[in-house]
């Protein structure tokens, strides 16, 4: 028993043990054998220590590590990439990274290191590490590096570290021979300065790729000097005194050059009026044969044609980047042709204060010459106004891709026709008002694949039958025409694109349909974008369209993101459908609305979509319940109402038949719970009186009108005896009785036709209304019976009851003879 206590408390330890070591939210990723193993924001104290011996990449950034010694690690032998970024590390002992001897990518990035935080022998063993982030830590506090533990590391090719005021690259650097690459970002607080001693301690070093970024208060002209072998060079800085004036001054160090990129991005005076570049500003950039040059933010407005003139290599360009400067775009395209090799131009976000208010180009037809090798031109966002006029592509150009779409709505295309761009396939013009666009804009875009017009007010061209724009583009294969309030589209929109356009893009519009009658043209379209409209639900026509697109193609896509879906049983077949197609682009994610006013993922709907359904055709069956009860209920009301309007009009409009003689002295009325008493008791009386009689078992007419009857009875008797009880006032035809003789009281002749006998004790509150008024003329007479008379007294009672009885029927045979005698009732 002992014994299996202990076993059992080991088994707890160890555990407890494993739980601690290896974090839950870890999780691991097994790739060809290698584990990918990421504890990132598990709040970690200590580096677990169950990790796989397959480790090969381990992602320990965003946690609460803040010590690593000598057994932080476990070890593992082909672990190849660590990351710590973002911990709270001061201090890492010498024998840390012993156990992972094979390191390549170490990231030390936004912790708290400083000069003392590393021991000089912590990447001694780390032969194989060849990149190394440490930016974003605290060296800039002491303004000193930790250069004697850098030194270690002979085969580094790529460092990432922070710079300061004064900083400076010593002896402890040249051993760095290997070193290709540096990554260098200012962290602290003021800014630096970029002296020619600044990088002196990387001579020996074959840096190839230099990046700045901070806050540069000044540079020397020769600051460059230790990278003789340098072929791309990256300078980033913020508004501030420094012009680009300045900045290219600076590259006096690797003047003559042959280089792959060269950037300065964001030499600006913060509230500058821009600056001209000239021929003395260009003397080194002039010098240098860049292929790609980035001159970004730099406040320029323009370049002098005599600085163009004398740039010696500016045919060497094959990619400029001019963007967020001020040129006049227009204006500045004519000087394209002077960069011979040039493929790429990227002009974006230009604002000129001086051109804002003149239009694109000055005169009515304008001819513009491209490099020949000129393929892609970017001018997004910049800031023109007035019309795109009639423009001239000259020459022979091969400009594939064409942008000109702007955030803010200053130009319009109401007489655009761009003529010369036969190699055009990629047309960008969104934001330009094309409310009046001309319809043979594209008409010289014979090879156009893709066309964007987002936001550009189309609806009056695109939306009513009137010749389609894109007639003639018969490769056009994607449109995105989206938030230009459209609602409908011209069926005869893409009548020459029904087997080129694969792809449609409609969202940010008004359509609560989708337009099927256009789609059913377009035979290989394979791509609809109907997201952020105004659809609720899909139809059957809609629906079994896009499954047949998507059956043919295989590939039919429609995204329906941010529109009103709903969940109701109203729509039933279409979620059926989208429970099983495929042709819904993440159908899963959706949102709907539910009866409730509940949004819900379609996903998370469809999960419970079989209950859902058996709830609808409960629902829909109590539904039609509820109605046919209400119809029949109503049906039955108004049928009842009807028939008793009918009779009651025949009683109004009918004229009691005048007899000679009648067949009858009286009509008995009585309901069926008083027909024992009316055949054991009143009708042998009648007979040993002699006294006619009819009663409905006697004189009704089978399969005639029961309302019919009771009036040729009335008409036929001098008088109605009513036999009154309290079932008597329960009956329908007996109380119909009652209130026809009330009515045929008044007229003349009548009057003392009627005859009630109580046989019970009924108050004359409970008769209906007819009745109580004439209360005093009628006279009720009681028949005494054995619950309300003495038995000594029964018999002369009953006798006096009979007398009365038959002095009322004959004073009804003498019809014209009133009774004044007051009689009382028993």
């Amino acid at each position: 028993m002992a014994d299996n206590m202990i076993v059992l408390v080991f088994s707890v330890l160890w555990t407890l043990r494993y739980s601690d070591a290896f974090a839950v939210c870890c999780n691991i990723t097994r790739i060809q054998g290698e584990s990918h193993v990421t504890c990132s924001g598990c709040r970690l104290l200590s580096v677990p220590m169950d990790l796989p011996t397959s480790t090969t990449v381990l992602n320990l950034g965003d946690n609460n590590l803040n010590i690593l010694q000598r057994d932080s690690f476990p070890k593992l032998p082909l672990l190849k990439i660590l990351y710590l970024q973002r911990n709270r590390l001061v201090s890492i002992l010498s024998g840390t990274f012993d156990n992972l001897r094979n390191i390549e990518n170490l990231d030390l990035s936004d912790n708290e290191l400083d000069h003392l935080s590393l021991d000089s022998s912590i990447f001694e063993n780390l032969k194989n590490l060849k990149s190394l982030k440490m930016h974003r830590n605290n060296f800039y506090a002491k303004k000193v590096y930790p250069e004697y533990a850098i030194s270690t590391i002979s085969n580094l090719e790529i460092l990432f570290l922070d710079i300061f005021e004064g900083f400076s690259f010593g002896d402890g650097f040249l051993n760095l021979t290997r070193l290709q690459k540096i990554y260098l970002s200012s962290s602290g607080p003021g800014g630096v300065s970029l002296f020619n001693t600044s990088f002196k301690g990387l001579k020996r070093s074959n840096i190839t790729e230099l990046s700045i970024t901070a806050y540069i208060k000044i540079i020397e002209t020769n600051f460059l000097y230790p990278f003789t072998e340098l072929k791309a060079l990256k300078l980033e800085t913020g508004y501030q005194p420094m012009t680009i004036h300045d900045a290219l001054l600076g590259l006096y160090g690797i003047k003559g050059r042959e280089m792959d990129s060269l950037s300065l991005k964001g030499f600006q005076e913060r509230f500058t009026k821009g600056v001209t570049l000239l021929k003395a500003d260009l003397v080194y950039l002039g010098s240098i044969c860049v292929k790609k040059l980035f001159l970004v933010a730099d406040g320029i407005t323009a370049i002098g044609t005599e600085g163009v003139t004398a740039w010696v290599t500016r045919t060497c360009i094959e990619v400029l980047d001019v963007s967020w400067n001020m040129f006049h775009i227009p204006g500045s395209l004519t000087l394209l042709v002077l960069f011979s090799s040039l493929t790429h131009l990227f002009a974006t976000y230009s604002e000129n204060t001086r051109f804002r208010k003149r239009s694109i180009l000055a005169a009515s037809e304008h001819t513009i010459f491209l490099p020949r090798n000129l393929l892609y031109i970017n001018i997004a966002h910049s800031r023109m106004s007035g019309p795109l006029i009639n423009i001239t592509i000259g020459g022979h150009n091969s400009l594939q891709v064409l942008n000109i779409s702007s955030s803010v709505r200053f130009p319009y295309c109401s007489f655009a026709v761009i003529k010369g761009l036969v190699h055009l396939k990629e047309f960008d013009m969104s934001g330009v008002d094309c409310s009046e666009i001309n319809r043979n804009m594209f008409s010289e875009f014979p090879n156009i694949s893709r066309l964007t017009a987002r936001q550009c007010d189309l609806k009056k061209v695109i939306a009513f039958n009137t010749p389609s724009i894109f007639k003639g583009l018969h490769n056009l294969s994607f449109v995105d025409i989206s938030s230009n309030d459209l609602d409908s589209l011209n069926i005869s929109l893409f009548a020459d694109q029904k087997e080129s356009l694969n792809s449609l893009t409609l969202s940010r519009n008004y359509f609560d349909r989708i337009p099927t009658q256009l789609l059913t043209k377009l035979t290989v379209l394979e791509r609809l974008d109907m997201s952020n409209n105004l659809i609720s639900t899909l139809k059957e026509p809609e629906y079994t369209l896009l499954e047949e697109l998507n059956t043919k193609s295989g590939k039919m896509q429609i995204a329906l993101f941010g529109n009103p879906l709903v969940c109701s049983c109203d729509n039933l077949d279409f979620l059926s459908w989208l429970e099983t197609t495929q042709a819904v682009y993440k159908k899963l994610d959706l949102m709907c609305s539910t009866p409730e006013g509940n949004q819900i993922k379609i996903g998370e709907f469809l999960d419970s979509f079989d209950q859902f359904k058996e709830d609808c055709v409960s629902q829909t069956w109590l539904i039609i319940s509820i109605t046919l009860t209400v119809l029949f209920f109503v049906l039955g009301f108004l049928s009842r109402e009807a028939w008793r309007r009918s009779v009651w009009l025949r009683v109004v409009c009918r004229q009691p038949v005048k007899h000679a003689s009648y067949t009858s002295d009286i009509y008995i009325c009585y309901c069926n719970e008083d027909s024992g008493w009316v055949a054991k008791t009143l009708i042998p009386w009648l007979d040993e009186k002699e006294i006619e009689y009819l009663f409905e078992d006697k004189s009704f007419q089978p399969g005639r009108d029961i309302a019919d009857n009771i009036m040729d009875a009335i008409d036929c008797s001098r008088q109605t005896v009513f036999v009154v009880s309290c079932s008597f006032l329960e009956q329908e035809w007996t109380t119909f009785t009652l209130r026809l003789t009330n009515e045929y009281s008044f007229r003349d002749g009548r009057e003392n036709m009627n005859i009630l006998i109580l046989l019970n004790d009924i108050k004359k509150s409970e008769f209906p209304k007819l009745v109580r008024t004439n209360w005093d003329m009628i006279r009720p007479l009681r028949w005494p019976n054995e619950n309300n008379t003495p038995p000594e007294k029964l018999t002369s009672v009953q006798d006096r009851f009979w007398e009365r009885l038959s002095k009322r029927i004959r004073r009804g045979k003498d019809h014209f003879m009133p009774a004044h005698v007051s009689e009382s009732t028993l």
